[in-house]
């Protein structure tokens, strides 16, 4: 079971205790969890009269830790029932390392820092996202939320990885040229956004056109030709022509600049 959420001037504390014991940390905002400071996670220092000015400006403010130097997170979702199969699934290869208890009812996975180990939305699976060099967290157990494993912190195992970085699959000269059609994948996530029910029609066009946004820079699609696939796919689902339109900007701002 949990502890009950800190009270809000209790965060500058929190805050103090985890830069005295070297994490850097920045304050987020306490609803929607994006930093509050221009630079973001850049910004993360163990300064303790920058803490107190940010504080100050915003009491009460969640607690973020930027990841990849200290560790890495995988970030599981629950919510979403692709995430909860795939953690049951896996969650007796996983589930010895150090766990953050979310908010939201979900779990920080943390592992040892890996060069490989990169930051992903849905990539792995829906509501399965990857944290390592240039993203962050909010560190949870600084407001009162549960702590699994507290003094283990695993390596990130290679299956792991593998599932993260999938092998090319290979060419074969009987692949049909146009790639639409020639990946099943990208067939699946056209399904999957064209499929989706109110009240998560946005969060799963988002998640399948960062899919299409990193088939794009890989060089395997035009940016203009998945932009309309997905908006065509989510126009299915019964989203907004002009909605789908800035779910999918959304999303190529996200992985081109911070993928």
């Amino acid at each position: 079971m949990g502890l009950a959420m800190n009270q809000p001037h209790d965060c500058q504390l929190e805050a103090f205790r985890l830069a005295r014991r070297s994490v850097a940390v920045f304050p987020c905002n306490v609803v929607s969890k994006a930093p509050l400071v221009a630079t973001g996670f850049k910004a993360a220092t163990t300064d303790i009269a920058m803490i107190t000015d940010w504080w100050t400006s915003w009491p009460g403010a969640l607690i973020g830790v930027p990841t990849g130097d200290r560790f890495v997170a995988l970030d599981i979702d629950l919510r979403h029932e692709t995430a909860q199969r795939w953690f049951d699934a896996h969650r007796g290869r996983l589930s010895a390392t150090r766990t953050h208890r979310t908010r939201s009812g979900g779990l920080h996975l943390l592992m040892k820092p890996h060069p490989r180990f990169t930051c992903s939305a849905g990539k792995i699976e829906l509501g399965i996202d990857t944290r390592g060099k240039g993203g962050y967290i909010i560190y949870w157990p600084a407001h009162g939320h549960e702590v699994i494993n507290p003094t283990t912190l695993l390596p990130v195992p290679d299956w792991l990885l593998d599932q993260l970085h999938p092998p090319a699959p290979p060419r074969s000269s009987a692949t049909v040229s146009t790639p639409i059609r020639a990946d099943r994948s990208i067939a699946g996530i056209i399904r999957t956004i064209a499929a989706a029910h109110e009240g998560e029609r946005n969060v799963i066009a988002f998640w399948g056109a960062c899919r299409f946004a990193e088939l794009v820079k890989e060089g395997k699609l035009g940016k203009s030709d998945a932009i309309e696939i997905i908006i065509e796919a989510a126009s299915r689902s019964g989203l907004p022509n002009n909605e789908a339109r800035r779910v999918a900007r959304s999303a190529f701002q996200r992985v081109f600049h911070h993928g």
